[in-house]
């Protein structure tokens, strides 16, 4: 088995250690590279024994694989080779001389057909490929890596920016909800205050209280007087229908009788509030009036008592001087 030194063959390496060495080996027949154009074969058998082929020249060999250093042991009369597994696919079988940087090749024949060197470039030139291709996976299981990523990330940032939106929409919902309800309620308490002051001003008219007493009364009394009549009058059971229907008649009449009286009496309340309050302002003006011309009356009064008290002196001064020039 012809062994060749593969000074960039070291970069492919490429054998997992959980391979089965015996089962790849066995039951195949593999072309032993070599570059003097000899057609060199090896059929490994799984009792151990080895046919080795060169040109249909055979020989009887002998191959152990040894687990405990991993090592591939090919023994022939005249001398025995250890290899240990360097490379494998589907292809190729490399195999690396213990203690040295010389390679065998071994190519399955199978797939001669689709690659069989014939020199060493030839081979070279495949490592170049396949590791090539290698370089060119992985290039391209990181760019999905990092497209995966990016979208990922995109992913996450579209995700975040949802939340974001959804927990400004729930917030300003939340805010609008308490608004509405903030509002409701000051309405609603407007409403009550409204209410408590109207029937504060309705307790102030005495009328209106006497009005829903006078009204009650009357309902009972209505209704009683005609359930009597109905039930003098009827001989069957009739007039049991007559108390619901007047009660009823005369409760909706009540009720539209207080609501006009009790807007009645609150629209004269506000009109003589309103009449009230014109008269003080108007009082307050004319009072005010008054107070200006008190005022400017008083200010004439002083201006003119000045006025009066100036002349005086001048008189004086006048006298004085004309004194002094006699």
């Amino acid at each position: 088995m012809k062994t060749f030194l593969l000074d960039s063959f070291n970069r492919y390496k490429r054998f997992s250690e959980e391979l089965d060495v015996k089962t790849i080996l066995c039951n195949k027949s593999w072309l032993i590279f070599n570059d003097c154009g000899d057609k060199e074969l090896y059929v490994f058998q799984e009792n151990g024994s080895l046919i080795a082929s060169v040109n249909g020249n055979v020989t009887n060999a002998k191959w152990q694989y040894i687990p405990a250093n991993k090592s591939l042991v090919v023994s022939f009369r005249e001398q025995s080779f250890m290899f240990h597994p360097s490379f494998i696919n589907n292809v190729i079988f490399a195999l690396q001389q213990d203690g040295t940087e010389r390679f065998a090749f071994m190519i399955n024949e199978e797939q001669s057909e689709s690659f069989y060197p014939k020199s060493l470039k030839e081979l070279n030139n495949y490592f170049e490929g396949i590791e090539r291709k290698r370089i060119e996976a992985e290039e391209q299981e990181k760019r999905w890596l990092i497209e995966q990523q990016r979208k990922e990330q995109q992913r996450i940032e579209e995700e975040y920016k949802r939340q974001q939106q959804y927990r400004i929409e729930q917030e300003r919902l939340r805010q609008e909800e308490a608004r509405r309800a903030e509002e409701e309620r000051r309405i609603e308490q407007e409403k009550l205050a409204k209410t408590k002051k109207e029937n504060d001003i309705l307790k102030q008219y005495k009328l209106f209280l006497a009005a829903k007493v006078l009204s009650y009364i009357l309902i009972a009394s209505i209704t009683a007087t005609l359930t009597i009549l109905a039930y003098n009058t009827s001989t069957d059971g009739t007039w049991l229908i007559v108390p619901p229907i007047v009660l009823y008649i005369s409760y909706r009449l009540h009720k539209a009788i207080i609501s006009w009286l009790r807007r009645r009496i609150l629209s004269n309340h506000l009109q003589t509030k309103k009449k009230k309050k014109e008269k003080e302002d108007r009082k307050r003006k004319e009072e005010w009036e008054e107070y200006k011309k008190q005022r400017d009356q008083r200010d004439f009064e002083r201006i003119e008592k000045y006025r009066m008290e100036r002349e005086r002196q001048e008189k004086r001064m006048r006298r004085k001087n004309n004194k002094n020039t006699r």
